[in-house]
């Protein structure tokens, strides 16, 4: 890898459901490319941004019931701010973006609440397409045990059912995103930190250098 900063930019977009290990995995990335001199934008969906802490709000059930189309297109809203306000100002400063979730992740959540694929698929687009996505591949009974290790209170897509057909629509999705050609790659995030760090760098360095 380069120790120089891509002029052109490169959005990296981390998927999987909850307890996948990405954002850990991005927090590790993230270093790895400052201590290669690589300028690095780290950011994740929902954002702090204002619509992003509505949303936090919801997935917390602070105003349940709500209406899943709704969310849908909070997340929508919530993307279409998150890249004029953040992502396309730094691609456009030549920054590697490295997100922790994106349009993959509304594939998967807000179809399993029940928002018909092409109403989710129509609110998300015109989105810019990542230059890569990893999918952090992980059977839902290993998530399971790794929430239950944060300690964390419990959001409305964390119920193991739920999980479940979360990671049924996600793979789903991320299957027929490779079968159209996008740039999306898998990654065994079952493996230890270490070994899963690995496989990132692995894929993330060419894809990069091809840039």
């Amino acid at each position: 890898m380069t120790t120089s900063t891509s002029r052109r930019g490169f959005f990296l977009v981390f998927e999987g459901i909850d307890g996948a290990g990405t954002t850990s995995q991005q927090a590790w990335l993230y270093q790895r490319l400052s201590e290669l001199h690589i300028a690095a934008y780290k950011t994740a969906e929902p954002t702090g941004n204002p619509v992003g802490k509505l949303i936090r709000q919801v997935l917390r059930g602070e105003h349940a019931p709500f209406s899943p189309h709704a969310l849908a297109l909070l997340f929508a809203s919530d993307r279409a701010d998150h890249l004029a306000r953040e992502i396309e100002p730094a691609l456009a400063s030549g920054q590697v973006v490295v997100c922790d979730r994106y349009v993959l992740s509304s594939l998967a959540y807000q179809t399993a609440a029940g928002v018909p694929l092409s109403q989710v698929e129509q609110a998300n687009a015109t989105f810019r397409t990542p230059d890569l996505t990893i999918y952090f591949d992980l059977p839902v009974e290993i998530a399971a045990q790794r929430r239950a290790k944060r300690g964390q209170a419990q959001e409305i897509f964390e119920v193991d059912d739920v999980q479940r057909e979360v990671a049924r629509l996600y793979r789903q999705q991320a299957k027929a995103w490779q079968r159209a050609g996008k740039p999306i790659r898998f990654i065994a995030a079952a493996r230890s930190f270490e070994e899963v760090s690995a496989q990132l760098e692995a894929l993330i360095v060419p894809a990069m250098s091809s840039r």
